[in-house]
């Protein structure tokens, strides 16, 4: 078992007092896009709708295939070009979890990530910020600036089919 404190994470530079619920939803998304005066595009909507409706933490490509069925022409770029300009304003967190492909994330603080080696399922994961608070003399003069945690291992399903594997190759 894993230490109380491994399990948590610690973030005091970039901490945020909105819910989980606001963050999520399609208007603040498009209220943050227009408070940095971007224009909000039936394109850039059904992104952020795409981004809202499922919690999956989508690759960009998942995105675009969820946006193109219902808007056929949408360009790639535009998909890339709106994600990035979610995380330059700090409403979408991009993760790279070690799985090949970048992630986003409609939570953007707040947790921890959980990934399964297998099948590559991520969950949130609740996280105690103060928990991995570094020693001043531990920081080597950097000024911190995030704590990402994410633990990784096998979904019940993929430790059941790994069990199952080792079982037979006896």
């Amino acid at each position: 078992m894993l230490d109380a404190a491994y399990q948590t994470c610690y973030n005091r530079y970039k901490v945020r007092g909105i819910t989980n619920k606001a963050m999520t939803s399609v208007e603040h998304f498009c209220t943050q896009l227009k408070a940095q005066g971007r224009r909000m595009t039936p394109q850039r909507r059904a992104i952020i709708q795409a981004l809202v409706e499922n919690h999956s933490h989508p690759t960009a490509e998942q995105v675009l295939t969820r946006v193109r069925s219902r808007m056929p022409n949408l360009s790639p770029a535009t998909v890339y070009n709106t994600l990035h300009e979610l995380v330059d304003i700090g409403v979408l967190q991009e993760l790279d979890l070690g799985l090949g492909e970048r992630h986003y994330d409609v939570f953007p603080a707040g947790h921890a990530h959980l990934v399964c080696l297998g099948c590559g399922r991520i969950e949130d994961v609740p996280c105690n910020r103060d928990a991995l608070r570094l020693a001043p003399e531990h920081t080597h003069g950097f000024v911190l600036e995030e704590c990402s945690v994410v633990f990784r291992g096998y979904c019940p399903v993929c430790a059941s089919q790994r069990e199952d594997h080792r079982g037979g190759a006896s």
